[in-house]
C-alpha cells in the first residue's frame, strides 16, 4: 500500500487522468498483475507473440504505434525496438517505473493519450455542470503518420470502463441506457477508427468474460464488447484472469481473448 500511494503522488499526468480514477485503475492493475502473475503469464505470452509474427510481415518498418502501452507487461518492446526505427508509446497514464524502462531505449517514445477522446471533456463538462456525455471521435490522422503498423493492446473492452464508472456519479443520475449506449458507442468508435487505418493494425482484445463456481460450472457470461461484431479471429485464447481461490474467492473469471491482423483496404 506504501507503494500504492507513493507511485500515486510521484506519477505525473493531466489533472483529468487522476481525478477520473485512470491513474488509481493503473495502480491497481499493477497490483493485480503481480498478484496473479502466474495465472495471467500464458495470456501475456500469447499477445506477445501474436504482436511479433504480425510485426514480422510488415514491410513498413519505419514506425510502430503501440495503442495501451500500460504497464508494457504485453508488449515486446525489445523486439519492437529493434524491428522498427520508431516505437511510439501511447496511454493515458504511464507509471514512473514505465517511463525508465522507456529511457533504456533511443528509438522509444510515449504520448500520454486518450483514444476515445472522451475523458477530458467529460470531466470539463462536470466542471462547468453539463450532463452531456461526450462522443468518442477517431484521433487525428497525424497521430498515426508514416506509422507501418498500429498495435491496438488488450483496450477494446476497457475504453468504457472509467468513463461508465466516472458518468455513474453524476447528480441527477443519468439514464441507465443513454449510459449504455453511450459506452457501446465508445467501443464501436475505436474499432471503426483502426478499420478505417491505412497501415496495417494489430488488434488483440478480450470480446466475453465467463464466471465459474468452484467446481467449474459456468455461473454465467456476457460480452465484454457491448455485442460487437468482430470477424473471426487469427488466434484466440483465455485468459485466467481472476483466479478461484485468490483472496477467498470461490468462483474464477475468464476472458475469452481473440486477436486479429487487419490489413488496409486497397
Amino acid at each position: 500500500m506504501l507503494l500504492d500511494l507513493f507511485t500515486h503522488l510521484t506519477t505525473s499526468c493531466s489533472p483529468y487522468v487522476r481525478r477520473l480514477g485512470y491513474l488509481d485503475e493503473t495502480i491497481s492493475m499493477r497490483r493485480r498483475s503481480r498478484r496473479y502473475r502466474t495465472a495471467w503469464q500464458p495470456h501475456l505470452d500469447n499477445t506477445r507473440r501474436f504482436v511479433l509474427a504480425v510485426a514480422d510481415r510488415i514491410q513498413n518498418r519505419d514506425k510502430v504505434v503501440v495503442l495501451g502501452s500500460g504497464l508494457l507487461l504485453d508488449v515486446p518492446l525489445a523486439e519492437l525496438s529493434a524491428m522498427f526505427r520508431e516505437v511510439v508509446l501511447m496511454d493515458i497514464v504511464c507509471l514512473p517505473e514505465v517511463h525508465r524502462q522507456i529511457k533504456g531505449y533511443g528509438n522509444v517514445s510515449f504520448v500520454e493519450h486518450d483514444v476515445t477522446a472522451v475523458a477530458e471533456r467529460l470531466y470539463t463538462n462536470r466542471l462547468q455542470g453539463i450532463a452531456e456525455l461526450p462522443k468518442a471521435v477517431p484521433a487525428p490522422s497525424e497521430f498515426y503518420k508514416d506509422a507501418g503498423l498500429v498495435i491496438s493492446l488488450n483496450i477494446l473492452s476497457q475504453l468504457w470502463v472509467v468513463p461508465r464508472t466516472f458518468a455513474s456519479t453524476q447528480r441527477p443520475a443519468l439514464p441507465h441506457d443513454l449510459v449504455e449506449d453511450w459506452c457501446r458507442q465508445i467501443v464501436e468508435s475505436h474499432y471503426a477508427s483502426l478499420a478505417s487505418m491505412s497501415c496495417d493494425v494489430c488488434l488483440v482484445a478480450d470480446q466475453e468474460f465467463i464466471k465459474r463456481d468452484k467446481g467449474g460450472s459456468i455461473i454465467s457470461r456476457a460480452s465484454t464488447l457491448y455485442d460487437l461484431r468482430l470477424p473471426a479471429p487469427d488466434a484466440s485464447w483465455t485468459w485466467n484472469i481472476v483466479p478461484a481461490g485468490n483472496d477467498g474467492r470461490s468462483s474464477s473469471k475468464e476472458l475469452i481473448v481473440g486477436a486479429w491482423h487487419m490489413r488496409p483496404m486497397k
